[in-house]
């Protein structure tokens, strides 16, 4: 144990280690980042105090339907975190030097995954328990319950759910990699991609929030009961589940009935946990031995292939200049395992999402009420920019930071850096363009073909303002020393520009609110008087897209050539 508490020791000091040189400069930097952690911890607690108290007293969507609408929140948290967390983990076991040098160390294999873990969850895992416990003080405001309610919730709610989606991740990930020597890699991750198709499909089929809606509202004005018994006993296995239930007990008083979740939650934590360490001691090395030689084999088919469509020979209609930029930008894309392994996946999301809302008119005419219809509508939006945000923040942010150490070449060389940058943040910038305007009609064209057309240049303008402001904050935080895309995403910075995002994401409700609750009554009337309103909220969200790229990117292109 005294190695492991050794290297776990240097881990902290390293974390806590102030990276910049302790002066004015640096201090009024942190000062000014924990201030803004504040007032995001602020605003996360009375934006859920408020929407919990709009669901209840104006939609009146009762106890239970709250508590399935969170159960669903959770289901997709757990989703995220679980392959987030996959997709990590193969990074920082088989990428990172450390690795390959403890492996040189008597220290067991068990001990290695432990520690580089516990680095993955907690490093990723700051800014997120900051949003959930601000959202839960908002909860535990409304519902009158007491402060201490917020840190018990955490240790014995919310870590041990976050804690079985990370370790499922991690137990995910060496199966993969011990099962690619035996069937190859192409036929194992095929076989897991579908495995976690058919669970979110047989999620959505299970717990329909449509069918649960209608079902609860047929025992109205006694939608504050427990209804528990109209869901499929399939659901109550999952973790999501156990969560929502245990609060909707405790926020009902009845704490004991709670208790038998919170038990369930803390002993499959540590019992995922344990046979997570059982693994890895089996398998560890021989995950990380078929790593290499699957690292070994690409390099081989690489050098062994013939014509390939994006090499430097392949004569293209861009001029040359152009065409080496964007070659060369596809090739470090492809080069890197994690890069388009973490596409693919959020493509895979997307899909589901898609797939997911394709009933869109189904729920609409089962809402009750015009404010019901625009919360749906809202919480769909809002989905579909929350995912633009995501890939925004996994692909844009990271992208001065991958110039790497090597970035003296680029200034050394005879190159218009202001069109380095622009070409290679236009190629990202196109390929989210393209997936968020799809997800906005998939979403919208059901609806009136001038809410489409609307949404669409609204869906436009916040992926411009997004981008551009993950571009910005990403020159802003640059780290040329880290090659990881990942952690580069999951760094202080990266946890701002997260903030910032939910701080917009919460001004498209409040900005969209109204004009949205007004064209649906004015719908129902069958007038079109309200689309100027709608109109109108996409002359400020173009004013300040405008703003926010003018003074990102010209800021990003200024850091780059001048901060090193």
């Amino acid at each position: 144990m005294s190695p492991l508490l050794h290297i776990l020791k240097f881990k902290i000091l390293t974390f806590i280690k102030l990276q910049d040189e302790l002066n004015f400069k640096s201090l009024l930097k942190q000062l000014s980042a924990s201030v803004v952690y504040l007032l995001f911890a602020i605003g996360i607690f009375f934006f859920t105090r408020n929407i919990i108290n709009y669901l209840m007293e104006d939609v009146k969507i009762g106890m239970f339907l709250l508590h399935r609408f969170v159960f669903v929140v959770l289901f997709i948290f757990f989703m995220t975190v679980n392959i987030g967390n996959i997709v990590v983990s193969y990074s920082t076991f088989f990428k990172t030097r450390e690795v390959g040098f403890l492996l040189t160390m008597p220290i067991s294999f068990a001990k290695i995954f432990l520690i580089k873990f516990f680095d993955n969850f907690f490093y990723s895992s700051s800014t997120l328990l900051l949003m959930v416990s601000a959202a839960l003080a908002g909860y535990t405001s409304y519902f009158g319950l007491p402060w201490y309610f917020i840190p018990l919730a955490v240790v014995f709610l919310i870590l041990p759910f976050m804690f079985i989606a990370g370790t499922l991740g991690a137990i995910t990930l060496l199966v993969i990699m011990r099962f690619a020597a035996t069937f190859g890699i192409k036929k194992v991750l095929v076989t897991i991609a579908s495995a976690y198709g058919t669970a979110v499909i047989l999620f959505y089929n299970f717990s329909s929030p449509v069918q649960l809606v209608t079902k609860v509202f047929e025992y109205f004005p006694n939608i504050n009961n427990y209804f528990g018994f109209l869901e499929s006993p399939a659901i109550k296995l999952l973790p999501n589940h156990w969560v929502a239930d245990a609060l909707y007990w405790i926020s009902s008083g009845r704490f004991i009935a709670a208790g038998w979740y919170i038990y369930l939650l803390i002993v499959v934590s540590i019992l995922f946990f344990l046979f997570s360490l059982y693994l890895a001691k089996k398998w560890f090395y021989k995950a990380w031995l078929v790593f290499l030689n699957l690292s070994g084999e690409l390099s081989v088919k690489k050098k062994s292939k013939g014509t390939v469509t994006c090499t430097f020979e392949n004569k293209s209609s861009l001029k040359p200049r152009r065409e080496a930029l964007v070659k060369r930008e596809l090739l470090l894309f492809i080069r890197e395992p994690s890069q388009w392994t973490h596409f693919i996946i959020m493509l895979f999301l997307i899909t589901i999402f898609i797939l997911s809302i394709s009933n869109i008119d189904v729920m609409i005419l089962n809402a009750y009420n015009i404010y019901l219809k625009t919360l749906i509508y809202l919480i769909i939006y809002l989905f579909n920019v929350f995912l633009i945000a995501s890939m925004s923040l996994r692909f844009i942010f990271p992208l001065v930071s991958l110039e790497g150490e090597t970035i003296w070449k680029i200034r050394s060389a005879p190159l218009n850096y202001k069109k380095l940058m622009l070409t290679r943040l236009f190629i990202y910038f196109s390929v989210i363009f393209v997936i968020g305007q799809l997800l906005n009609f998939v979403s919208n064209y059901q609806f009136s073909i001038m809410l489409t057309l609307i949404s669409q240049l609204n869906t436009a303008l916040v992926t411009i303002t997004l981008v551009s402001l993950n571009f910005g904050m990403g020159a802003a935080y640059a780290n040329y020393k880290e090659k990881n895309p990942i952690r580069v995403a999951s760094s202080q910075g990266a946890s701002l520009t997260f903030l910032f995002t939910i701080i917009y994401l919460v001004f498209l409700v409040v900005l969209l609110f109204a004009p949205l609750t007004n064209y649906f009554y004015a719908m129902d009337k069958g007038s079109f008087a309200s689309l100027s309103q709608l109109l109108y909220t996409s002359l400020i969200l173009g004013m300040i897209s405008f703003i926010v790229a003018y003074l990102s990117i010209s800021k990003g292109v200024r850091l780059f050539t001048k901060d090193i």
